[in-house]
C-alpha cells in the first residue's frame, strides 16, 4: 500500500459521525418553530403528571381489595367515555380555535386530579368514586388528544412533520417513563395525595403555556354537527390502509396490554415494593424512549405499513417472553424492548394518518386515532385483569402475547395493501377509497 492509499485517521471518525447523525432523532421541528417548542414543553409536563396520576390510580384501586379484577374494571370505566366522547372531541377540534379548546380542557383535567388528591388525603375512598374520576379523566383526555394532534402540521409545516411526530413520541414516552417512577417514589415516601397534586401542578403550567400559543383555527372550519362525525367514520372505512393502521394498534393494545396486572406482578410474583411496581409500569416507555434515539435508522424506510406490522409482532413476542420471565430484571428488559417496538409502530402509524388525512378532517381523524390509542389499553386492562383473576397472572400475559402475534398475522393477510403502502409524496399512488 502506498502512502497515498493509507487511510487517514480522520476518515473513520467522519464515518462514525455520519452514522450517528443518521441514527439520531431529527430535532429540526424544535429549531424551526417557537410555538412548537411551547407546545412540546406543555405536553411534556402534562404527560409526566398524567402518568403519575395513572400509576397512582391503578395502585390505589388494586390495594383496596388486592383484586386484579377490580383493576381490570377500572379499564372498563375508563374506555367507555373514550369510545363515546373521542369522535365528538375531534369534531369540536375541527369547529373552533384549537388553542382555546386546549386551554379550557386543561382546567377540567386539573380539576379531576385535584379531586383525586383530596380523596386520597381523606383516607380510603369508595371504589365507585375512583372509577368515576377515572372515567372523567378519560373523557377530557379524549377531547384534549385530538386537538393536540391536529395542530402539529400548522405549527411545523410539511417539511418538519416527521420530526415533530418523532419529538412528540419523545415527550409521550418521557412522560410514560419518568411519570410512573416519580409516582412510585411519591407513593412509597409521602403517599397518594402528593402524587396526585404533582399532576395538578403540571396542568397549571400547561394552561399557562397554551395561553401563549397563536390562534389555531382549522384551515377549513366545519360546523360541529353529527354529520361531521359520520363523515370521519366513513373516511376511515373507505381508506383500507388508514383503517389497517388502527387495527394494528387495537391488536397490540387489546391483547398485549399488561398495566392491570403490574400491581399483582409486583405484589405476588416478585414480592416487591411500590417503586418496583412503578418500574414495571415505566419499563415499556423507558425502552421506547431509548429507542427514539435511534429512530434515524428508520429514516429511509419506504413501506411504512410493513414497518408497523413487524413492530407490533415484536411487541407481542416480547410480552409473551415477559410472561415467563423468572427474574425481575428479565421482565423489565423485555417490557422495555416491547416498548421500543411499540414506539416504532406509533411513529409510522401517525405518519400514515397525517399523510392521508386532509387538514379539514385532522381533528376528527385524530379523534379516531385517540379513540384507538387511548381506548385500546383500557380494554386490554379489562381483559388481562379479568383473565388474571380466572387463569392466573402469568397465563394471562402469555395468552395475550400469543394472541397479538396471531392477530397481526391475520391483518397482514387480510389487508395486503397495508404491507405495500408507500408515502405518495415519494411518487406512489395514495391510499384511495375502495370502489
Amino acid at each position: 500500500m502506498t502512502a497515498d492509499e493509507t487511510p487517514s485517521p480522520i476518515q473513520p471518525r467522519r464515518r462514525l459521525r455520519d452514522i450517528l447523525k443518521k441514527a439520531t432523532i431529527d430535532t429540526s421541528a424544535l429549531r424551526a418553530s417557537a410555538p412548537f417548542r411551547r407546545m412540546f414543553l406543555a405536553q411534556l409536563l402534562s404527560s409526566v403528571g398524567s402518568q403519575v396520576t395513572l400509576v397512582a390510580l391503578f395502585y390505589q384501586v388494586y390495594h383496596l381489595h388486592k383484586s386484579t379484577l377490580e383493576t381490570g374494571l377500572l379499564g372498563l370505566f375508563m374506555v367507555v367515555p373514550t369510545l363515546t366522547v373521542a369522535l365528538a372531541g375531534g369534531a369540536i377540534a375541527d369547529a373552533m380555535d384549537r388553542r382555546k379548546l386546549l386551554v379550557v380542557v386543561q382546567v377540567f383535567m386539573g380539576s379531576c386530579s385535584l379531586a383525586l388528591a383530596l380523596l386520597a388525603l381523606h383516607g380510603h375512598p369508595p371504589l365507585w368514586s375512583l372509577y368515576l374520576l377515572g372515567a372523567l379523566v378519560s373523557c377530557f383526555a379524549a377531547i384534549d388528544g385530538p386537538a393536540r394532534t391536529a395542530v402539529i402540521p400548522a405549527l411545523v409545516g410539511p417539511d418538519h412533520l416527521r420530526s415533530a411526530i418523532q419529538l412528540r413520541e419523545v415527550l409521550t414516552q418521557s412522560g410514560r417513563t419518568f411519570g410512573p417512577v416519580i409516582g412510585g417514589v411519591l407513593i412509597a415516601t409521602v403517599g397518594l395525595g402528593p402524587a396526585y397534586f404533582v399532576d395538578v401542578a403540571s396542568f397549571v403550567v400547561a394552561f399557562v403555556l397554551f395561553l401563549g400559543l397563536p390562534s389555531l383555527m382549522p384551515e377549513t372550519r366545519r360546523k360541529f354537527e353529527f354529520s361531521s362525525i359520520v363523515e370521519a367514520v366513513h373516511f376511515v372505512g373507505s381508506r383500507p390502509v388508514l383503517a389497517a393502521s388502527f387495527y394494528a394498534d387495537i391488536i397490540a393494545m387489546v391483547f398485549g396490554q399488561q398495566r392491570a396486572l403490574f400491581p399483582a406482578y409486583a405484589d405476588r410474583i416478585f414480592d416487591a415494593n411500590p417503586i418496583a411496581y412503578s418500574l414495571l409500569f415505566a419499563a415499556p416507555s423507558a425502552g421506547a424512549l431509548l429507542g427514539i434515539a435511534f429512530l434515524g435508522l428508520f429514516r429511509n424506510v419506504q413501506r411504512e405499513g410493513r414497518a408497523v406490522l413487524l413492530a407490533v409482532a415484536a411487541w407481542g413476542a416480547c410480552i409473551a417472553i415477559f410472561a415467563i420471565s423468572p427474574w425481575f430484571w428479565m421482565a423489565l428488559l423485555f417490557l422495555a424492548i416491547a416498548g421500543a417496538a411499540d414506539m416504532v409502530s406509533a411513529v409510522f402509524r401517525q405518519t400514515i394518518l397525517l399523510t392521508i388525512v386532509p387538514d379539514e378532517l385532522r381533528g376528527r381523524m385524530s379523534a379516531v386515532h385517540i379513540m384507538v390509542v387511548t381506548g385500546g389499553p383500557p380494554v386490554g386492562d379489562m381483559l388481562s385483569g379479568s383473565a388474571g383473576s380466572l387463569i392466573g397472572v402469568r397465563q394471562s400475559s402469555l395468552g395475550g402475547g400469543i394472541a397479538c402475534l396471531a392477530g397481526i398475522f391475520v391483518l397482514a393477510k387480510k389487508v395486503p395493501s397495508f404491507t405495500h403502502w408507500i408515502d405518495p409524496r415519494r411518487g406512489e399512488t395514495p391510499d384511495a377509497p375502495e370502489a
